[in-house]
């Protein structure tokens, strides 16, 4: 009898799996020749499931894009990437794609970073544009060009710190410098708790590293949407334990620290005497009771020191190493910013204000080019039509139909490094900005779209700009400095966490200061 109880549960497990190798084979049959985006090209493998991408993105850490550029080589400028995913590479579809206001983002991808209700996340149009509205006036350019003085307190606080790098011979760490600078001017102004990571002896290498291996979860949350969940929950003590680096005990604070600002904003504990962008959200008239909740103003904390960070430091980094070994670029842009100092009457290592350098040429042009080369976001940004089917019409004139509620996605460095648009695309050359035909011109910055395009653009751009045109006028304008055991790979994008990353085995831009 206990013999063929056994038999009878063996058949009941062997019944169990061929009737889920059935399934899944007729799933995915199903997606390979009857689903609405079957005529979409690109390898079965991509089609059939999301395992292929989990692959590339999770224990290959950010090289999906990788892949979805052989695609494109091999089977065209539309590729299916995932079952319920198409990715376009032309230029030509970039209005049709975010120029439509009632795009939205698709769940999945945009699931990945664990804060749904932070406006950059907000799957809803609708519910975006309400979102945004309640800190969209903190981003405005008036208001940017009041933050100013703010903003050149801490470029004289990195000079100073550079002054003493080049008096004591050492060199300078400028990549994580950059980034420190930026969380200082970021959450001076958005958030109750200033970091002054400038203070920093080491600016602040160790953590910037951390946040560099946090951001690889986010490719791992978007497969697995329980990760953030579960290492938010887990006791301190207990991780600090088996943490033999500390690393994740020092993301766990930095959570905490998170924690305690989002509290003290929904606790309306005032900690300065101007008002923060979480003020603002919390305190928005506009803005429903169910959108002022603990872990909106968490999300929203999160997203803005996270994007206000990370994307302007590496700018600068990538502008400054491409600066420096060009020396025609580097040598007309310090001549325009010693010409533009002398006109002013700004005496030697004094400061040089947006007043004087937003009008200069070659700044601007340099500014641009360091913007389309740096590529603030290099994650595919994939958006969904909710109403009406999208039609993409390829150059060899065949059509292709996406439905109603199917992901659409491109992305920023296809558009960039189009050698149809920008000449020699991997160069960087400012005088492009400068140079070309209006027709040339038009077409250029048409394709340059560092901040995305449409109604879901980056909400702070104007502050990024202003930032990085500061601190390059002042720090060029300023010191002699030449690359210190740094290369190409020190500012290759490697990794797509979504923004951009080296190599983990590099260590950024550093400098020898020498006048």
């Amino acid at each position: 009898m206990a013999l063929l109880t056994g038999f009878s549960a063996l058949g009941a497990v062997a019944c169990l799996l061929f009737a889920a190798a059935c399934l899944t084979s007729l799933k995915a049959i199903q997606r390979l020749w009857f689903h609405p985006l079957a005529k979409v090209p690109g390898p079965w493998y991509a089609a059939i499931s999301s395992f292929y991408e989990f692959w590339w993105d999770c224990p290959q850490a950010g090289r999906y894009w990788v892949k979805i550029e052989e695609m494109h080589k091999n089977y065209g400028p539309i590729v299916r990437i995932n079952p319920w995913e198409v990715h376009i590479n032309d230029p030509a579809f970039m209005d049709t794609l975010f120029s439509n206001s009632r795009m939205q983002k698709d769940s999945f991808f945009y699931g990945g970073f664990g804060i749904d209700t932070a406006a950059f996340s907000t799957v809803s149009a609708d519910l975006h544009r309400v979102r945004r509205g309640a800190m969209a006036n903190f981003f405005s350019k008036a208001s940017i060009t009041k933050l100013e003085p703010r903003v050149l307190s801490r470029v004289k606080q990195l000079c100073g710190r550079l002054q003493k790098c080049r008096d004591e011979g050492k060199p300078a760490d400028l990549s994580n410098a950059y980034r420190c600078l930026a969380t200082d001017v970021t959450t001076d102004y958005a958030v109750p708790n200033t970091r002054n990571f400038l203070d920093d002896p080491e600016f602040k290498k160790g953590f910037n590293g951390t946040i560099r291996d946090a951001s690889a979860i986010i490719n791992w949350n978007r497969h697995i949407p329980f990760l953030f969940p579960l290492v938010r929950s887990m006791p301190r003590s207990l991780v600090a334990h088996f943490d033999k680096d500390g690393k994740t005990t020092e993301l766990i604070d930095y959570e905490q620290d998170l924690y305690k600002m989002a509290r003290a904003v929904v606790d309306n504990e005032k900690s300065k005497e101007t008002p923060t962008i979480l003020n603002a959200i919390f305190e928005a008239p506009n803005l429903p009771t169910s959108e002022k909740t603990f872990k909106r103003v968490m999300d929203e904390t999160q997203t803005v020191i996270g994007a206000g960070t990370e994307t302007t430091g590496n700018t600068l980094a990538v502008m400054t190493y491409h600066l420096l070994t060009n020396p025609p670029a580097l040598q007309k842009l310090k001549a325009e910013l010693t010409q533009a100092a002398e006109t002013a009457g700004i005496a030697p290592f004094g400061i040089l204000t947006c007043k004087i350098v937003e009008p200069l040429p070659y700044l601007q042009a340099t500014l641009k080019e360091a913007l389309r080369m740096a590529i603030g976001v290099c994650g595919r940004l994939p958006r969904v039509n909710p109403d009406a089917t999208m039609t993409y019409n390829a150059p060899n004139r065949q059509s292709y139909t996406i439905p109603s509620g199917y992901a659409v996605s491109m992305s920023i460095p296809d558009i960039h490094f189009d050698p149809d648009v920008f000449t020699i695309p991997r160069a960087f050359n400012p005088d492009r900005w400068l140079n070309a035909s209006p027709s040339e011109l038009a077409r250029m910055d048409k394709s340059f779209v560092p901040f995305g395009r449409g109604a879901r653009q980056c909400i702070g751009l104007e502050l990024a700009k202003q930032e990085i045109l500061l601190v390059a006028a002042n720090v060029f304008r300023n010191f002699e400095m030449e690359l210190w055991e740094t290369t190409a790979r020190d500012i290759e994008f490697v990794n797509d966490f979504f923004a951009p990353f080296m190599p983990h085995d590099r260590k950024g831009v550093w400098v020898k200061i020498k006048g």
